[in-house]
């Protein structure tokens, strides 16, 4: 059995999702609406995380990938994503060019919201990478790329993940 989970953040790159969950396989591009992409789901580490955050406007959206993962696998994201901590999941309609999938999303939490909060560089080029490998649109891209950003204060964190995106880039 499988689930569909849908991909708006730092799990958009293939290879990060599947370094947490190996069964995750991209199986569609396509948009939420009602909501926008937003940097304030507050980290552990003290950063900012994207959200789908629900805003009811009708032409808001946030573009992301669908993922089948194996059901027995859902626990071990669910952990990484603090499900229950930092975000709660919701049921939502992918939209995308061969019709509608239900995929679940996983929402920030009100009370992990901190809007003062930035993301760091390296977190934020996961979502950018994972946007240019499942060629998100070209105007989406750029509100992605020109959001402000802050270096991360833990300098072995950052060369760490720095290492894993340029892995990704070769």
């Amino acid at each position: 059995m499988h689930v569909h989970v849908f991909a708006y953040g730092s799990n958009l790159c293939t290879a990060r999702l599947k370094a947490r969950v190996p069964s995750a396989e991209p199986i569609a591009v396509g948009h939420v609406t009602h909501r926008q992409l937003v940097f304030h789901k507050r980290s552990e580490d003290g950063s900012a995380k994207a959200d789908a955050r629900w805003t009811g406007v009708e032409h808001h959206r946030v573009w992301g990938v669908v993922f089948r993962i194996a059901d027995v696998e859902k626990p071990i994201l669910d952990e990484c994503e603090f499900l229950g901590i930092g975000y709660d999941e919701t049921e939502v309609e992918v939209v995308h060019e061969s019709g509608i999938l239900r995929s679940w999303l996983y929402q920030a939490r009100e009370e992990a919201i901190d809007d003062s909060l930035l993301p760091y560089d390296w977190y934020h080029d996961f979502v950018v990478s994972g946007a240019r490998e499942h060629r998100l649109p070209t105007d989406y891209l750029a509100r992605l790329k020109s959001h402000a950003v802050i270096p991360d204060p833990d300098e072995e964190r950052s060369r760490q993940n720095r290492a894993v995106i340029e892995s990704l880039i070769d």
